[in-house]
């Protein structure tokens, strides 16, 4: 009963459509964010020197709280008296190595350098290593593909700055294998989803993918084609499609490929998909497929102007989808990395004029520990939350000091 529970409070498509109104949002013994926007903005010099401590900082956090024993991040340990549905242990090895690929990443990007960094980072990738192969916990969550998608990432990435280096020939083994392996779970239409009905116990999972889902792997695909491993055409080309058919004529996307179905449900129009939008024209641009300037500049001034306030009044209340147009405190932080990802790709001076709007937003979930988080989540909250505000901070156009 309780994993039904479970299910029905994280699966948007058993979930009631209508969403319920926001309930107080749960402070779980930290610091919660405030729900609207700061009421003055800070001059071009302090938010500068606000993101430089705030990366500064944020590399400090991940330091300190990496697991010591393998050189991870994040654990199942949770302070909540219940959790989104997550079974052992294939559920949590998916989220421990998706919050480990993303920790790697994100240091590899602040622009912090030291020896206390770089032994950080060797670790994490040799974490990656040893732990990338996770397996689904059965036909209903399949949370693996998440962490293939930002494992291939991160190697990509390393293989891009070190081609040479000591683990590039383990590294490139192991991004084929997980090419192979997503082809195994990639869904009869297309794309990648996290979750299925239960019942469904086909090997291939077989009940329906997610846009961003889809859109996070096809980056983290992309990356990897950049440096040489062979990805199947096919395979590209049914995921580029499937992430494409979700698009709607407002120009956000769909949450899935089932709710095409309902194009003006609350979770599908600008203000619901506001975070998932920016994510989805990146993978498709990076990959070849037309992206606009003016869906770019549209996408990123829903998320980070129009619609920002539905997003931050979703950020740490514990139930999924419970705040308005289905909107999660999880889809917070992920929705301004892709931003700070889509904003290498529009006009130099739309990136500068947005680039403080970035900033504020992602300053929003900043902790006097130097850590970020949107959603409390086990222990993974923390550390993921940290690596994608690094992520998005370090690729702002802020003036100089």
């Amino acid at each position: 009963m309780i994993a039904c529970l479970l299910a029905l409070a994280t699966n948007p498509v058993l979930a009631n459509p209508v969403f319920a109104n926001p309930a107080p949002t749960f402070a779980g013994g930290e610091e919660v964010a405030p729900t609207t926007p700061p009421a003055a903005p800070r001059t071009a010099v302090g938010r500068t020197r606000d993101v430089e401590q705030a990366l500064a900082e944020g590399v400090g956090w991940l330091i300190e709280n990496q697991n010591p024993r393998d050189g991870s991040w994040g654990s199942h340990h949770s302070p909540r008296p219940i959790e989104i549905f997550a079974d052992v242990p294939g559920s949590h090895d998916a989220f421990r190595v998706g919050t480990t690929a993303l920790c790697v990443m994100a240091l590899a990007d602040a622009g912090i350098e030291g020896e206390e960094v770089a032994r950080a980072y060797d670790a994490g990738i040799d974490a990656l290593l040893a732990q990338h192969d996770v397996k689904r916990v059965d036909g209903t969550e399949h949370y693996n593909v998440w962490a293939f998608g930002y494992t291939l990432q991160a190697f990509g990435e390393h293989l891009s700055r070190r081609p040479d280096g000591p683990r590039a020939e383990s590294i490139r083994a192991a991004s084929v294998h997980l090419v192979e392996k997503l082809g195994r779970y990639q869904d009869l239409d297309g794309g990648w989803g996290y979750l299925s009905l239960a019942g469904v116990r086909t090997y291939q999972p077989s009940f329906t993918s997610m846009s961003f889902t889809t859109a996070t792997i096809l980056v983290g695909l992309e990356r990897v084609i950049a440096v040489g491993v062979e990805v199947p055409e096919r395979l590209l080309e049914r995921a580029l499609d499937q992430v494409a058919s979700c698009r709607t004529p407002l120009g956000s996307f769909t949450y899935g490929k089932l709710w095409n179905r309902s194009p003006a449900a609350g979770i599908n129009v600008e203000k619901g998909a506001a975070c998932r939008t920016p994510a989805c024209y990146y993978s498709l641009d990076v990959l070849g497929r037309e992206v606009k300037p003016a869906d770019y500049k549209k996408a990123l001034e829903d998320l980070l102007i129009e619609h920002l306030r539905f997003q931050i009044v979703a950020l740490r209340r514990p139930i999924p989808h419970e705040s308005w147009y289905g909107v999660s405190g999880y889809f917070y932080l992920y929705g301004c990395a892709y931003a700070a990802y889509a904003m290498e790709r529009v006009d130099p001076a739309l990136r500068r004029r947005l680039s403080p709007h970035l900033a504020d937003a992602v300053l929003q979930t900043r902790q006097p520990d130097g850590s970020f988080w949107d959603y409390t989540m086990y222990s993974y909250h923390k550390p993921y939350g940290t690596a994608y505000a690094l992520i998005a901070l370090s690729r702002l156009d802020l003036p100089a000091r």
